[in-house]
């Protein structure tokens, strides 16, 4: 080896083994980004939640706080132990057998990398439930509409605890524990992609029937896109996709994702949380609150002689028969009673 021969410096490795190394180190660096979003978001959390009025929900603030205070920790224990594992793969063991590489493949079963995967795993356990609470809430928790994705996510604990099981002995990206780490990423990434769906098609149709009412009804903040979104965890389902198939796949991209991931399991749930001291979450009351909300807007909107403040008669009978259409599909939806009762012959002449 010469000291003046760039050449001779490169490592005697493949081209893949490489390729592994650079996008597992690209991928620490990513992850610590994303890991100082975190951060942000849960001091910004924190604070919300600290400087709420005192009210009777303060124990539930308690359990919130709890809650995130959980995630960070398990969060800061994970992203500390996998910087730790990188700092073995490039520093202290870097003369093992076959490089970097292998050594991120073959040692998956020291106490540093166990360490990491466990404190991921819990956390995207409580990412899971609490996805899997506000799709209750959102269907007006009904447990009929929440069997299967309780089963899914019971599904993703036994799965997950089978793979503890074999992290004692060969590394998890080998043999078994790599079959179950993938059982167990394919179900949790499957259920959240479900819950996603489920829970944008509830507030888009919530939406779409506020205007059927009428277009000059404001939607509010529970109806919005970036409602949608982050009520539904777009970000995690999405980037868990992004990680799922290069992993399914063998394919190193997985490496850029995957700490990421990590972080994101704790980024969904606080802008969830977030919205929920803020007053904008979608509860159990929403939808009611969303019918008075419309009966009101329409009284004030309406006048005895059957129009509209500043409209011509012809809008004010077209907002009425959205507003019949919309009271019979939520008669034909619901057996409950609906708060408003506007015939749509009451306006005509």
């Amino acid at each position: 080896m010469s000291t003046t021969d760039p050449a001779s410096w490169a490592p005697q490795e493949s081209a893949a083994d490489l390729w592994n190394e650079r996008s597992y180190l690209a991928g620490i660096l990513i992850g610590a980004v994303a890991y100082g979003v975190h951060a942000t978001l849960f001091f910004i959390t924190l604070y919300l939640m600290w400087n709420r009025p005192r009210s009777e929900s303060r124990k539930s603030d308690n359990a919130w706080m709890a809650y995130i205070v959980l995630l960070f920790t398990l969060s800061s224990i994970g992203n500390g132990a996998q910087f730790k594992f990188t700092e073995m793969i490039f520093i202290n063991q870097r003369a093992y057998p076959g490089g970097p590489s292998a050594y991120l493949v073959e040692q998956q079963n020291t106490p540093i990398a166990i360490c990491c995967v466990v404190a991921y795993t819990v956390n995207n356990w409580l990412q899971d439930g609490l996805i899997l609470y506000r799709f209750w809430i959102i269907y007006g928790r009904r447990w009929s509409v929440a069997a299967i994705p309780t089963l899914l996510f019971v599904a993703t604990l036994a799965t997950s605890l089978a793979f503890f099981t074999t992290l004692n002995g060969t590394s998890f990206f080998l043999d078994l524990g790599a079959q179950l780490l993938t059982a167990y990423y394919s179900i949790s990434v499957g259920l959240n992609v479900i819950l996603t769906v489920a829970i944008v098609a509830r507030l888009w149709i919530a939406r779409h029937r506020l205007r059927r009412v009428s277009t000059l009804m404001p939607l509010g903040h529970h109806y919005s896109v970036a409602a949608m979104l982050i009520e539904s965890a777009f970000l995690y389902s999405a980037c868990g996709i992004m990680f799922l198939i290069p992993w399914g796949l063998g394919d190193p991209f997985q490496n850029l994702v995957l700490p990421t991931l990590a972080q994101i399991e704790s980024i969904a749930p606080l802008l969830i949380i977030m919205r929920v001291m803020q007053g904008q979450a979608w509860s159990a009351n929403t939808g009611a609150g969303a019918e008075e909300s419309m009966s009101t807007f329409i009284a004030r909107k309406f006048n005895i002689d059957g129009t509209v403040s500043g409209e011509p008669r012809s809008a004010a009978q077209s907002d009425s028969v959205r507003l019949s259409r919309l009271h019979a599909d939520m008669d034909s939806a619901h057996d409950d009673k609906t708060t408003m009762r506007v015939r749509p012959d009451s306006y005509s002449s």
